[in-house]
């Protein structure tokens, strides 16, 4: 299943936040209690998809923690530019 999807072509450079328009669409899913987010492996915890942006909340370990499992970390702008390039 293909959850991002371009109306043109794929680019074949990173993208920025101000690059893209999110357009909303619909979903078979009629509410988010029924969406089951508990991961596969062993540990059997649930998987947050998004990281919010907050600095006590989403730092490198989080990050990569939460990439290895599908999910995406957003890294708070307040963190120095060279730490973040450490840890993309």
């Amino acid at each position: 299943m293909k959850y991002v999807r371009f109306l043109n072509e794929q680019p074949t450079y990173d993208l920025t936040y101000n690059d893209v328009f999110m357009a909303p669409n619909r979903s078979s899913v009629g509410s988010r209690m029924n969406v089951d987010l508990t991961s596969t492996d062993a540990l059997h915890t649930p998987t947050p998809i998004v990281v919010a942006n907050m600095t006590a909340v989403s730092g490198r370990r989080m990050a990569e923690t939460v990439a290895r499992r599908g999910g995406i970390a957003i890294l708070p702008q307040d963190i120095p530019a060279p730490f973040v390039a450490r840890s993309i």
